[in-house]
């Protein structure tokens, strides 16, 4: 099956790596996923967040968590990248499950991603260990 545009397959290759990645904890491995500079944008303050503070905040979520997985994941390429909706299960050793209903855009360039825009639920990421003072 061909491309629907030039890039499309590279950028699903992307995303796959990108959520396996997260999925299954390997962060060190998203230097190599997003672009040099790259950042990533959430609605919930707004602002944008560097690689690295993206990997401390992801592993402080994924150290604490006895679950961590994606479900429900509905994945699209676009002209400059993918569009990823997905529901992200986290579950807490005091039994809390955390669901937090998101969609990711994201532009890719040479295959690494540059630019991610995360929409997420405010009251589900607000109980994440990262947000706790």
């Amino acid at each position: 099956m061909s491309e629907p545009w030039p890039g499309a397959a590279a950028a699903l290759a992307a995303a796959e790596r990108l959520f396996w990645t997260v999925e299954h904890g390997d962060l060190e491995a998203l230097r190599d996923i997003f672009a040099d500079g790259a950042a990533v944008w959430h609605n919930t303050d707004e602002a944008l967040t560097d690689i690295e503070t993206t990997i401390r905040n992801l592993a402080r979520i994924r150290g604490e968590a006895l679950d961590f997985r994606y479900v429900d994941v509905r994945r699209r390429p676009t002209p400059d990248g993918f569009v990823q909706q997905h529901t992200l299960l986290v579950r807490m050793p005091d039994g809390r499950e955390i669901r937090d209903l998101c969609c990711c855009v994201c532009r890719v360039e040479n295959g690494r991603i540059a630019t991610m825009e995360a929409y997420h639920d405010s009251a589900a990421t607000g109980v994440m260990p990262h947000k706790a003072g």
